[in-house]
C-alpha cells in the first residue's frame, strides 16, 4: 500500500472539526491495513494542517491557539485541516512537513482553564451546588485529579496533559507561551509566513506562577502534571 497524498487530508467546509469524507475514508482504509503496519500514528491528536505552507500543528488547548489561528487567517496561511479533533494521521505522508506545538507552565494553564471554563462559564455542566463549590480552585483541582489526564479521548482537551497532545516522537519544534514572540517568530520563519510581533490573545488568569496560590493547589497540579513538568522542564 502506497503512502496517501497528504493533500487528501482536509476538513469540511462549514465544519472545521471533521475530516472530509475522502480524508476519513483514507484514515479508515489505513486503519484496516493493520496496527502493525505503522501507517497511522498510534495515538490521536488535535491537528491543524496546511498543505500550502507544509506544516502540522499539534494544538494544545489554552496555549495561544486563537492567536496562532488568527495569525494564519490574517496572513493568508491556508488551514486545510482546520480544527480536527482526536485524529490519527499517516506518518509517512507528512514526513517532510514541519511539525510544531506550544506549551506553557502547567500551573498557569490549569488556573487559566479553571477561570475560563468554571468561573466564567459552566463548561463542565456541574449542577448548581457543585458549580458553586468549584469556584474554589482547589475544589476544581481535586475533581480534576480523579480523571486520567492522559486519556484521549476521555479527558477534556483543556485539562489533558500537554505532553499527550503533542506527538513527541515526531515534533520538530516545541515553543513556549512564556517566550511566545520569539518562538512563534521562529515558527513563522520555518513555514514561510510573515513574522509580525504578536502576543497571545484571550489569556485568562495569567501569572499563576507569580500569584499567591496555596500549597495544596501547587501540590495537586505538580502531581497531576508531573509528566509535563518532567518533559518540558518547568519548575513545579
Amino acid at each position: 500500500m502506497s503512502s496517501p497524498d497528504p493533500e487528501v487530508f482536509r476538513t469540511r467546509p462549514g465544519n472545521r472539526r471533521r475530516l472530509t469524507p475522502a480524508a476519513q475514508e483514507t484514515v479508515d482504509r489505513l486503519a484496516l491495513a493493520g496496527e502493525a503496519s505503522g501507517w497511522l500514528s498510534p495515538l490521536a491528536y488535535n491537528l491543524t494542517i496546511s498543505h500550502s505552507h507544509r506544516f502540522v500543528w499539534y494544538r494544545v488547548a489554552k496555549v495561544a491557539t486563537r492567536t496562532i489561528r488568527h495569525h494564519c487567517e490574517t496572513y493568508g496561511v491556508s488551514l486545510d485541516v482546520d480544527h480536527a479533533m482526536r485524529v490519527r494521521y499517516p506518518l509517512a505522508a507528512f514526513d517532510d512537513y514541519f511539525t510544531f506545538g506550544f506549551v506553557r507552565d502547567p500551573l498557569d494553564r490549569f488556573v487559566s482553564a479553571w477561570h475560563d471554563k468554571v468561573v466564567n462559564a459552566n463548561y463542565y455542566d456541574f449542577d448548581p451546588a457543585t458549580h458553586e463549590r468549584m469556584q474554589v480552585v482547589e475544589e476544581f483541582a481535586r475533581w480534576t485529579a480523579t480523571h486520567d489526564l492522559s486519556a484521549v479521548p476521555g479527558t477534556d482537551q483543556h485539562l489533558t496533559l500537554q505532553s499527550r497532545m503533542i506527538d513527541l516522537n515526531r515534533v520538530d519544534f516545541v515553543g513556549r507561551l512564556e517566550t511566545f514572540d520569539r518562538d512563534f517568530a521562529e515558527v513563522c520563519e520555518r513555514i514561510g509566513a510573515p513574522t509580525v510581533p504578536t502576543a497571545p490573545q484571550n489569556q485568562t488568569a495569567p501569572g499563576g506562577r507569580d500569584r499567591q496560590v496555596s500549597d495544596e493547589l501547587r501540590g495537586l497540579v505538580a502531581t497531576m502534571y508531573r509528566r509535563d513538568y518532567q518533559v518540558f522542564g518547568y519548575a513545579a
